[in-house]
């Protein structure tokens, strides 16, 4: 039921690549270079591997939620999954990283988590 995402996947032109998340691999490099320019709309995700966030960046995507839910949903690592995600996710926001760089995308969620993920980090500074 679990598994680890180790590479991505991509398509450039006519051909589709595969790489690692080494920060040495160019194709890595362009990958987050492209994410950067075009957002988070160019990557697409139906396996969240582990269900731990790593450097595919497939945790900030809009359905990463749902992802966990799908595959997770019957085992009682769930909650704790999903207490992951939200607590990287309010981790970057707060500290306004990749992908929340916008005040608005960082408030959103910031707005939306727990009491508890957020007194859990009260030792972030507030984002200004």
């Amino acid at each position: 039921m679990t598994g680890h995402i180790d590479s991505i996947k991509t398509q450039r032109g006519d051909f589709e690549i595969q790489f690692t998340f080494d920060e040495s691999n160019i194709n890595y490099q362009e990958y987050l270079e492209d994410l950067k320019i075009h957002g988070l709309s160019i990557v697409t995700c139906t396996d969240c591997g582990d269900g731990l966030p790593n450097d595919s960046m497939w945790q900030y995507l809009d359905n990463a939620e749902q992802l966990v839910i799908n595959k997770y949903g019957s085992d009682s690592s769930l909650q704790d999954k999903l207490t992951t995600l939200r607590e990287d996710r309010y981790v970057r926001a707060m500290k306004a990283k990749f992908p929340y760089e916008s005040k608005v995308e960082a408030y959103k969620i910031i707005d939306a988590t727990s009491q508890e993920i957020k007194d859990k980090n009260r030792h972030l500074p507030m984002r200004r």
